[in-house]
């Protein structure tokens, strides 16, 4: 079954949410008294703003993008890495072997700088593989079993930076979801207690009544404001 995206509930941006919740947090305790007598209890009010505050606390859009930016960072330098030890070895190779002979091509390195990420793993393996094989052939032009080691360590290094960066990618999505869930629940409630003091105070005081008013309207574009 697809899984159906989650989207804010509002148009105002997270920060102004955070913002307007505090703003008539405020206004609650004041108002506490009041709205005791409709429902809206002191202990939910410390409610609210516990809200607040542990919404605040989850990372943010651009937190969760410099994590995954990271990963991916981490993931590139160790594929550099990889791709030149790589041509070290094949530079080797190449001393022996012109890089048309299947001698060479044996090695199935050709485009891997240019291929997948998968296809440069599985490519290493076999480039290992082969040199291992044929090392000795190779040995009195400098290709040595430390080289081929070395080559093989990269692309297990390679390979675990490359899962981590999926993985940052995978939190990065499951984080903004949790963060869009807590928005549309605190916007919910903030709502809620705004829209029962606004019955309230609708017909005996004005002031109040107007310290209750919370503008979402969407953009003048008629679309729906990123969150953030």
């Amino acid at each position: 079954m697809r899984q159906v995206p989650i989207v804010a509930e509002f148009h105002m941006s997270q920060s102004d949410l955070v913002t307007v919740s505090f703003e008539k947090q405020l206004f609650m305790v004041r108002d506490a008294k009041d709205l005791a007598g409709r429902g809206v209890t002191a202990e939910r009010i410390d409610d609210f703003k516990t809200q607040i505050t542990g919404f605040t606390e989850l990372p943010t859009d651009g937190e969760l993008d410099q994590t995954k930016q990271e990963a991916t960072d981490r993931k590139n330098t160790a594929q550099r890495e990889l791709l030149t030890q790589m041509q070290i070895v094949m530079g080797i190779v190449g001393t022996v072997d012109k890089p048309t002979t299947s001698a060479y091509k044996k090695f199935g390195t050709a485009g891997l700088d240019e291929g997948s990420e998968g296809d440069l793993h599985l490519g290493i393996i076999r480039a290992v593989r082969v040199g291992r094989a044929n090392v000795a052939k190779y040995a009195a032009k400098g290709l040595t079993k430390e080289l081929l080691d070395e080559l093989e360590a990269r692309n297990a290094t390679f390979l675990t930076r490359l899962g981590e960066q999926q993985d940052a990618e995978d939190a990065r999505g499951e984080a903004a979801d949790v963060r869009i869930r807590a928005a549309n629940a605190l916007y919910a409630e903030l709502m809620d207690i705004c829209g029962t003091a606004k019955a309230l105070y609708a017909q005996t005081n004005a002031r109040k009544f107007e310290d209750y008013i919370v503008n979402d309207d969407a953009p003048a574009t008629g679309g729906v404001k990123p969150v953030g």
